[in-house]
């Protein structure tokens, strides 16, 4: 064979190496596009999606999971066998305690070192964008949420309700509420003092939530006042909800230890109603309860 033609072949087969590097590298346009897109929202699950977009253009990514804040938000779907990547994520204000999140990459297969450094660059920048975002998630859940239990506060109930009434005046459906009190929750706080109140506070907080629906909503107004917000919910549907409860409690060994039992005020809406009129007729009934004796569930 003919030098000049093994140089040649040599020259092509270099020049279609440098073509597929070439390929897993951001070109200025690439970098430019996708940082505008990196930066063009601060939701988070958008901003997932977005960015697994852009990684399977350039890698072979079946998945991408984001957790953080007991939360899990995921692009793509997990294969066996995958490659897995995990890279951790710090935020928050600076002077605060640093939040943590978790980024999971799933490859169908072991990067190249070119792959890995196009995954470093594009990574860099979008962890940028998602430390901004998750620090806005922070400080929305801060604001919407009740800080001892964890549950929705009364601006996160007074945006849920009113999302409500409008779906189900549109699609006319219908929806329940449950509004709480603790029966002698004040003989905690006076006789054990308020750390031990707190406590009877996030451990009826938890029977809310492990007693409901994914689709349903609790809250708390503050002190011992609680409610909850039932999807699709009748009359009957509500006293079951409200009897599984407090049938919790019961058999709560910090309730039991402390006396303390609930009353329930219930209704569900109406064609009628409003925020106010709705809230009003189920705290009528609560207020009717206590009166009657407490530990009672009471409906209007």
């Amino acid at each position: 064979m003919d030098m000049s033609t093994v140089g040649i072949e040599t020259k092509n087969v270099h020049d279609n190496k440098t073509l597929i590097e070439k390929s897993n590298v951001l070109t200025i346009a690439e970098s430019a596009k996708f940082m505008r897109a990196m930066l063009s929202s601060i939701d988070l699950k958008e901003l997932i999606n977005e960015y697994f977009a852009f990684l399977n253009m350039k890698l072979p990514c079946n998945s991408l999971n984001l957790s953080f804040a007991e939360k899990l938000l995921q692009a793509g779907k997990n294969k066996a066998n995958s490659r897995k990547l995990k890279i951790s994520i710090y935020y928050g204000h600076p002077f605060g305690t640093p939040q943590h999140a978790q980024l999971a990459y799933s490859f169908e297969k072991v990067l190249t070192p070119i792959q890995r450094a196009l995954l470093s660059e594009m990574h860099s920048i979008f962890a940028m964008s998602l430390r901004h975002a998750l620090e806005y998630f922070r400080i929305s859940q801060l604001a919407t949420k009740d800080m001892l239990t964890g549950l929705g506060n009364r601006s996160q109930y007074d945006e849920t309700i009113g999302k409500l009434i409008s779906i189900s005046n549109r699609n006319d459906e219908i929806f329940g509420l449950l509004v709480f009190d603790l029966d002698n929750f004040k003989l905690v706080n006076d006789r054990f003092g308020h750390q031990e109140g707190d406590d009877v506070l996030i451990a009826f907080a938890r029977i809310l939530e492990s007693n409901l629906r994914d689709s349903d909503y609790a809250f708390r107004f503050g002190g011992d006042e609680f409610c909850c917000l039932l999807i699709d919910s009748d009359a009957t549907a509500n006293k079951m909800v409200a009897d599984r409860i407090n049938n919790s409690i019961l058999k709560h060994p910090l309730f039991l230890q402390h006396g303390v039992s609930s009353s329930v005020g219930a209704t569900s809406f109406i064609k009628s109603d409003n925020a106010r009129s709705l809230f009003e007729r189920a705290d009528s009934a609560l207020i009717e309860a206590k009166r009657a004796g407490k530990n009672l569930y009471i409906a209007a």
